[in-house]
């Protein structure tokens, strides 16, 4: 983007920037994301970062920048577990009103991408199926979506 960092954040004290690590590499740039660190700390404002690695090692040319960057605090995200992942499904679930029998949410959650968009559209799909077929959500069809996956090289 063309504008700079005062006209894209108006009033606002608080600002995010996904994936800043893919954003860098030209001066202008380096320049832009400076001056924005630099606008909302003297508002008492917080960035957040997002980026594949630490923003302290992001590859940085702008000496002040870079400074700023490891200065900062960093924190991992992990891949969700099959805990977090069989909660975000049974949620998903009761959320359809789905009545599931037991176990199927374990066998899903150990068989299907770890990943919150593959448990959503695990939920979409059992619905559709469900409904459209007459069948109750049980572990037949939960294979069934398990195998549509493992054929599509999900």
């Amino acid at each position: 983007a063309s504008a700079e960092p005062p006209a894209l954040i108006g009033a606002a004290r608080h600002v995010v920037v996904e994936d800043g690590d893919r954003i860098l590499g030209a001066a202008a740039a380096e320049r832009a994301l400076l001056h924005l660190l630099n606008l909302v700390a003297e508002g008492g404002g917080t960035v957040l970062l997002t980026g594949r690695r630490p923003p302290a090692r992001w590859p940085v040319t702008l000496a002040d920048l870079r400074s700023r960057l490891a200065a900062g605090a960093a924190v991992a995200i992990a891949a969700p577990d099959e805990a977090l992942l069989a909660a975000v499904l049974a949620k998903a679930l009761a959320d359809r009103q789905l009545a599931v029998a037991p176990g199927v949410v374990a066998y899903l959650v150990r068989r299907l991408p770890r990943s919150f968009a593959a448990i959503q559209a695990a939920a979409c799909w059992l619905d559709r199926a469900s409904l459209g077929t007459g069948r109750r959500i049980g572990r037949a069809l939960a294979a069934e979506l398990v195998a549509l996956h493992d054929n599509r090289g999900s």
